[in-house]
């Protein structure tokens, strides 16, 4: 069967065709009812969602044929495993050609199997078991802090549990103990770390100690168990391998000595309320309460039994061209929390399983929800929340299916991520949407984590969402994998080499041209990332970006965004297209306020640049406003932007090559791009443009351009359209206003 991208037909997974009827099934949960007599009714609901899937697989089995909606009552509906919905649970109907739009899902059919929110009604889908039996810890270990003595309570892990990485109370995910840091003394590998005297101990429960590592890069942080500490020498092992080999970062991102390794989950770091500590060899939980019930002890705490609480999952043909896919699944008006962190444990099953720089990893259950071959599935109106890992996974085979209205708060790592297929011909992640959904204080455990991120997906529509105080980048459109990466290498098990043309198997990134003859592997490709409003990014880590494009597929649109009040101080720049990226739009984005200590906007290749307005600027960026970095940019249009420059001046469009002789390689040229018609103003120095004028007009370049003040109507009001007299409007140049960037609808908790 040949897939193409304008239609696809489906293999039929049943021996009987149905045609969905308007007419469905309705059954009820409710976590306080009685599973003796329950039959789904309103007045007799069943007590658990699995109860509930077991009458709706029995119904199937009778020969109905028409929609079926699973209503979940009031209160928290605990899943202790993971529950998984297969091809037969989803819609068994004949799907024929579908004209398939550029972007996004198109029309979709309604929903086959619908778990919906009694109306009025804040159902919790829950991983977590109660912990009970608290009492307060009176034989006060030595190494717990003196402020924390008689406010520390004690519990046994729950029956049946081995471990568990987070922990949750009413209020939402518990901070485990975590001392203050240290910085490594030598460069160590990517197993062994080098520490100071005292930072580290042999404790006796060791396997439940881990370090939280910054390994030598910008753009990445690593949580890691310790296998062995040898205090004498001050070197300690790790039970699994960071990303790099750990040691110092860059001086020009961090402070000699300042702390880069933390220690977790050790009584010496019990210090405030709020924070707990597991010691699985004695099954003792320890918790210094933020809450208490009225006797004093915990209340409502809960320990997570799973990282994820649904998979929805096809028939996964992961060698072959084809998959079957779920269909027609959607989840309306619920909240789901408390499942774990997906730990590193060892490097089986990781290593060369990481998405680019092991921002994530390919095909694992790290989120609360996850499509894993899966199609017409819909998230709409929902919460989640107060996890240990992720939202939303679309993984493998994902088309046409929507994650909308919905709100991702304090996550341990990403919002939303689609990912596809390692590097191949297997294209099967694409036209879906992520719509108007608000994603904000993600990346909370795994810093790097992105708050949207299309991985080998394409022809996507991500607009008009709100996402805000990640601890890196706020949205990635990536690949950044190439055929000839080993297998260990960052992403190198995820290619796929039995579909790689062999001429190309031993190809690197090599500029434009090579990246034309790879980028039929790379399936991140016209995807429309418009209207959404990004701000606070980079709270955590350093070099990440608002948006970031690399090492991926062509005619990516950046279009129509609001970047504003990205202030950190390692913040590089709010848009960039970074290391193999061309062909990328960049057209129409306001950059208000914002820091970027490299550039307003970077790129690496070529892309266009169009419309922008990069205006207050908080410093004067090193690389200038616009950068054009390490290769040639033959080709790239860059007209119709507006660059309002710091009083300080700074340099409106910069030629950064790599080192003193760009590593051998041709630098990029300011007279190789297509620029025109931009509009630059300086209010404390009117000459400011005059030696970049000379240079480009003696090549026939910004002819057109001109130095005046563009004549904002009120930018404090974010209007940025143009008050007549404006050259803006002499230059053709499109007026902006962010009213229309951004969410379009309110939370779904404030319903």
């Amino acid at each position: 069967m040949h897939i193409t991208r304008n239609s696809y037909f489906t293999l039929l997974t049943t021996s009987m065709l149905f045609t969905i009827s308007a007419q469905a099934k309705d059954y009820y949960v409710s976590p306080s009812a009685s599973e003796q007599a329950a039959d789904g009714s309103v007045e007799q609901p069943y007590a658990t969602i699995p109860s509930a899937m077991e009458a709706v697989r029995a119904l199937r089995k009778s020969g109905y044929s028409k929609p079926v909606t699973v209503y979940l009552g009031e209160g928290r509906h605990p899943l202790n495993e993971t529950l998984v919905l297969g091809v037969a649970d989803g819609a068994q109907i004949k799907v024929e050609a579908v004209n398939l739009p550029k972007y996004g899902a198109g029309e979709v059919s309604d929903a086959w199997l619908s778990f919906k929110a009694q109306p009025g009604e804040n159902p919790v889908i829950s991983g977590g078991v109660p912990v009970t039996g608290w009492r307060l810890l009176e034989d006060t270990p030595k190494e717990l802090p003196e402020q924390a003595e008689g406010k520390v309570w004690v519990a046994n892990m729950p029956e049946g549990m081995e471990r568990f990485y987070t922990l949750y109370d009413s209020e939402g995910r518990l901070k485990r103990a975590r001392n203050s840091g240290f910085a490594y003394t030598k460069v160590g590998n990517k197993r062994t770390l080098h520490f100071p005297e005292g930072a580290l101990k042999d404790w006796d429960n060791l396997e439940d100690v881990e370090v939280q590592v910054r390994p030598g890069r910008a753009w990445a942080i690593n949580m890691l168990p310790l296998k062995t500490v040898d205090v004498e020498n001050g070197v300690a092992t790790t039970g699994a391998s960071a990303t790099y080999e750990m040691g110092p970062l860059p001086g020009y991102l961090h402070k000699d000595g300042e702390p880069v390794v933390w220690v977790e989950n050790i009584l010496e770091a019990l210090d405030e309320a709020g924070e707990w500590v597991v010691n699985t060899k004695t099954r003792k939980i320890y918790l210094w309460p933020r809450e208490l019930a009225e006797d004093g002890s915990p209340k409502g705490i809960l320990a997570p039994t799973t990282t994820e609480l649904i998979r929805v999952e096809g028939d996964i043909d992961y060698e072959g061209p084809t998959d079957i896919p779920v269909r027609g699944i959607s989840f309306s008006g619920l909240t789901f929390s408390h499942a774990d962190r997906w730990a590193w444990k060892s490097d089986e099953g990781r290593v060369g399983w990481g998405l680019q720089h092991d921002w994530d990893m390919f095909d694992r259950p790290t989120a609360l929800l996850r499509f894993r071959g899966a199609e017409e599935c819909e998230v709409s109106d929902c919460i989640f929340t107060a996890s240990g890992g992720s939202g939303v996974r679309l993984d493998l085979h994902a088309q046409r299916n929507r994650v909308i209205d919905s709100e991702f708060s304090h996550l341990g790592e990403a919002g939303v991520l689609l990912a596809g297929y390692g590097p191949g011909t297997k294209d099967v992640n694409h036209h879906n949407e992520v719509v108007n959904n608000h994603i904000h204080h993600f990346s909370e455990i795994t810093w790097h984590s992105p708050g949207l991120w299309a991985w080998q997906s394409g022809h996507n529509k991500m607009l008009h969402n709100d996402l805000h105080h990640s601890g890196y980048a706020a949205v990635c459109i990536t690949t950044r994998v190439e055929p000839n990466r080993p297998l260990n290498g960052e992403g190198g098990r995820t290619i796929r080499q039995h579909e790689i043309d062999e001429a190309l198997k031993t190809s690197g990134r090599g500029g434009y041209e090579n990246w034309k003859e790879r980028e039929k592997y790379n399936h991140a490709r016209h995807n429309l990332l418009e209207y959404n409003d990004i701000s606070h990014c980079v709270q955590l880590l350093s070099d990440g970006n608002g948006i970031y494009v690399s090492g991926t597929g062509t005619g990516n649109i950046i279009r129509y965004n609001y970047l504003h009040d990205n202030l950190a101080t390692h913040f590089p720049a709010p848009i960039r297209c970074d290391d193999d990226q061309h062909e990328t739009l960049i057209y129409g984005n306001i950059l208000y306020h914002n820091g970027g200590v490299s550039a307003g906007i970077a790129t690496k290749g070529v892309n266009d640049i169009i419309n922008n307005f990069i205006v207050d600027s908080t410093i004067v960026p090193r690389s200038g406003y616009i950068s054009y970095e390490w290769v040639p940019v033959k080709g790239s249009k860059v007209y119709h932007n507006i660059i309002v420059s710091h009083p300080d001046g700074g340099v409106a469009n910069n030629e950064r090559p790599r080192g003193e002789n760009n590593g051998g390689n041709p630098p990029p040229k300011l007279v190789d791009t297509d620029m025109d018609e931009n509009l630059y103003y300086n209010p404390a120095d009117p000459d400011w443009m005059d030696a970049h004028f000379e240079k480009m007009r003696a090549a026939g370049k910004e002819e057109a351009s001109v130095v005046g003040d563009p004549m904002f109507v009120d930018l404090t009001a974010g209007d940025f359209s143009f008050r007549p007299g404006s050259p803006a409007i002499t230059l053709g140049i499109e007026p902006l206003n962010i009213s229309k960037m951004g969410r379009l609808k309110k939370d779904p908790a404030a319903k």
